[in-house]
């Protein structure tokens, strides 16, 4: 099919807004307008969202309190689209609706994307595909991370020299692996998640600009080991990972006792040491690795991942792409190959049972 318009919408693990893309896909393809935008969450919102997270285990109990909040990320969802359907003066064919992740648990079939496509479809009046991770749990997947076929595309569409990896450093940090025949892909662990959430309670900070106060401080190696002493980490992939998880680790509350700055360069190694780690589990060496992601923006974290990772390092402004805007570009993709029943997640990037095709449609006509 011809590529059609889509609007991609992406809210991450570090709550810090919706992304939304106008693209033109087709599932095989994808054609960016340079439609872009980004809108943070009302103080209320988020502050919302960030309590549900302080144990979302126990929030999932609170019904009445997920559907409000469902209902509010919703509508600030909608609020964004309609300002980029008002710019770009284009009518979207689809829109694709991740939502806000308040859980993830894939050992227990458990994925929570609060958004509510029904009434996403009602308040745009436009057909919408959402649920992602659903099908892939039911079939015996991890259920994330699913760009691993998005990633591809990129890696292609570059022309990198294979095998190559672009390394996602978000909230949490996840691989693709592409060598022209083979793709894996899988979370790897602590990308942003550790130092905003230290950030926010210690400072009320979303994050540590360029890594200025780490860059000061003084790494505590024997807590880095500590921290990837944990079994996540030497557990053979496919695996994904939890947010509250990464957190209640026994020694981030030993890291968050040091001086700040100290604090900040140890968790920075461990979103390093968690990358060295992982990279372990690749079938070949890679040649060219692309960050992408909140933390490629992150000078000091990106300079010492370029000293410590023995291949080509690029950056997502190499190739002028926009890198707050690849998931949100992610999300359109996989929404157009819902459309034309494509492949989003296979055996080797979330443990899947067969290949399988992402996201519930509701047809704007029909809900």
């Amino acid at each position: 099919m011809k590529p059609f318009p889509i609007i991609g919408l992406m809210s991450g693990t570090s709550i810090d807004g919706i992304d939304a893309s106008l693209v033109y896909s087709n599932g095989k393809t994808l054609d960016r307008t340079n439609f872009n935008l980004t809108k943070p969450y009302t103080k209320k919102t988020k502050n919302i969202i960030l309590k549900v997270l302080e144990n979302p285990k126990k929030n999932l109990k609170n019904v009445e309190l997920l559907n409000k909040l469902e209902n509010e990320i919703t509508i600030e969802h909608a609020e964004v689209s309609r300002k980029l359907i008002q710019n770009s003066k284009i009518k979207p064919k689809i829109i694709g609706f991740h939502g806000q992740t308040i859980y993830h648990d894939s050992k227990s079939k458990i994925s929570v994307q609060l958004g509510n496509g029904k009434l996403l479809s009602n308040l745009l009046k436009t057909d919408i595909v959402y649920e992602f991770r659903k099908d892939d749990l039911l079939l015996g997947g991890e259920g994330a991370p699913i760009a691993p076929v998005y990633h591809k595309f990129i890696i292609e569409t570059l022309n990198l020299k294979l095998p190559s990896l672009v390394l996602n450093i978000g909230g949490i940090s996840n691989f693709t692996y592409w060598d022209g025949k083979n793709i894996f892909g899988f979370d790897v662990g602590p990308g942003n998640n550790l130092m905003d959430h230290y950030m926010r309670t210690k400072y009320n900070k979303n994050f540590d600009y360029n890594g200025e106060l780490a860059q000061k401080g003084t790494p505590d190696f024997k807590l880095v080991r500590d921290y990837c002493s944990d079994i996540f980490f030497s557990r053979k992939p496919p695996k994904s990972l939890e947010r509250i998880y990464l957190i209640k680790n026994k020694y981030f509350q030993k890291i968050t006792q040091l001086k700040p700055a100290d604090c900040l360069s140890t968790l920075i190694e461990i979103t390093i040491n968690s990358i060295k780690l992982a990279m372990k589990f690749l079938p070949r060496k890679v040649k060219t690795i692309l960050i992408v992601g909140g933390g490629s923006s992150n000078k000091y974290l990106v300079s010492k991942i370029q000293d410590k990772l023995n291949c080509n390092v690029y950056l997502p402004q190499d190739f002028n792409l926009n890198t707050n805007y690849i998931e949100s570009e992610l999300i359109g993709y996989l929404a157009a190959r819902k459309i034309e029943n494509l492949t989003s997640t296979f055996p080797s990037t979330t443990g899947v049972k067969k290949n399988t095709v992402l996201g519930k449609l509701v047809n704007f006509n029909s809900n």
